[in-house]
C-alpha cells in the first residue's frame, strides 16, 4: 500500500543547515507571550479595519505556559500583500503561550516584505528571498521548527479564527493523544455575503484519507512534530493532500473538532481560481500510481459517506 506514495522527498536537515549558516537563529525564539495579550503591543490596524483580528484578540488563557504543547505555524508567502497582514495578526492574536511562527516569503514584488518587516519583532523567524515555490517555502519553514509539539501551515491569504490554537492545544492534551487533528472551516468569498461553513470532514477512518476519497483542509489541520514528513516539492496544488495521505498511511491518530478553526479565502488570485487544472493533473497522476485496492477503498469511502449522510438525516 505504500507504493503509490513512494517518492523522493527533500532532506530538511540540509535546509536547516543552510538557513542557520545564513543567520537563522537556532533554536528559534517563541512568539513573545504577554499575560495581558498582544493587541496593544502590535502595530495599529489600517484605518477602518475593526473586529477580528484587527481590534479583537483571543483572551490570554495560560498562566503556566509549560502545560501547553508547543505549536509551530509556517506561513508561505508570495504576492498576497492584500491579505498577509490579516493572516499574521490572526496567528499572533491567538495569544497562544508556546507559539513558533515562521513566515517564508519568496521575494514578493508587492508590499508583502514591508508587512513582514512591520511584524518581524513578533515573529520567531522571517525570510524574504527567492525560493522554488510554495512547497519549498513550507519545507524551509519546517526545517527550523522545534521537534516537539504540533505543526500547521497557514497560507498567506487565509486566517485562523479566535481561539483556534487553544482548541488544538486542548485536543492534544486530551487522553486520546491525537497526532493529526482537523476541524471545520469557513469560506470567505468577496461579494458573496457572509462567510459560509464548508462541507464537514467529520470523524473518519485513516484509510479514508489515504485512499484519496477525503481531503483535509490544510488551514484547519495540525499534526505532531513526531510524525512530520517533508512536503513533496514536485507538487504545486495537492501537496497538502499528499502529506496528509502519507501521515494517515503511516499510523497518525486522528481527531476531529466539530467547530470552525479557520477561514479559507476564495478570490481571483487564489490557486483554486487560477491553477485548478494543475490540481486535476496532479490528482490524476496520483490515482494512476495507486494500487488497485486503493480504488476499492475509494468505493468503500463513498459508501460510508452515503451512510453517514443518511444517518445524519434520521437521527436528531
Amino acid at each position: 500500500m505504500k507504493d503509490c506514495l513512494r517518492q523522493t522527498l527533500p532532506e530538511l536537515a540540509a535546509y536547516r543547515r543552510e538557513l542557520i549558516a545564513a543567520g537563522a537563529p537556532s533554536p528559534l525564539p517563541l512568539v513573545p507571550f504577554q499575560p495581558a495579550g498582544l493587541l496593544a503591543r502590535l502595530p495599529p490596524p489600517p484605518t477602518g479595519r475593526t473586529g477580528w483580528p484587527w481590534t479583537v484578540e483571543t483572551p490570554p488563557f495560560a498562566p503556566t505556559a509549560e502545560n501547553w504543547p508547543r505549536i509551530t505555524i509556517v506561513t508561505p508567502s508570495f504576492k498576497q500583500a492584500e491579505f498577509l497582514e490579516e493572516t499574521i495578526r490572526s496567528v499572533l492574536l491567538q495569544n497562544y503561550p508556546r507559539l513558533e511562527f515562521i513566515v517564508i516569503d519568496g521575494g514578493s514584488p508587492d508590499a508583502s516584505p514591508a508587512v513582514i518587516e512591520k511584524y518581524r519583532p513578533w515573529l520567531s523567524y522571517a525570510r524574504i528571498a527567492s525560493d522554488r515555490g510554495q512547497s519549498h517555502a513550507i519545507n524551509l519553514g519546517f526545517s527550523l521548527a522545534a521537534d516537539t509539539g504540533m505543526r500547521g501551515w497557514l497560507n498567506s491569504d487565509d486566517l485562523y479564527l479566535p481561539g483556534a490554537l487553544r482548541k488544538i492545544g486542548d485536543a492534544v492534551r486530551s487522553p486520546r493523544h491525537a497526532t493529526l487533528v482537523t476541524g471545520d472551516y469557513l469560506v470567505r468569498e468577496a461579494g458573496a455575503g457572509p462567510d459560509r461553513t464548508a462541507d464537514r470532514v467529520g470523524s473518519v477512518f485513516a484509510w479514508e484519507i489515504y485512499a484519496g476519497g477525503l481531503h483535509l483542509p490544510s488551514h484547519a489541520t495540525f499534526w505532531a512534530a513526531a510524525i512530520h514528513q517533508p512536503v513533496d516539492e514536485s507538487l504545486h496544488f495537492i501537496m497538502d493532500a499528499d502529506l496528509f495521505k502519507r501521515l494517515a498511511r503511516d499510523g497518525a491518530r486522528l481527531a476531529f473538532l466539530p467547530e470552525p478553526l479557520a477561514v479559507y479565502r476564495f478570490h481571483p488570485g487564489s490557486k483554486t481560481a487560477t491553477i485548478l487544472p494543475v490540481a486535476q493533473q496532479e490528482t490524476a497522476a496520483w490515482v494512476a500510481k495507486a494500487p488497485r485496492r486503493v480504488q476499492w477503498l475509494w468505493r468503500a469511502h463513498l459508501g460510508l459517506r452515503l451512510l453517514r449522510r443518511l444517518r445524519a438525516r434520521v437521527l436528531p
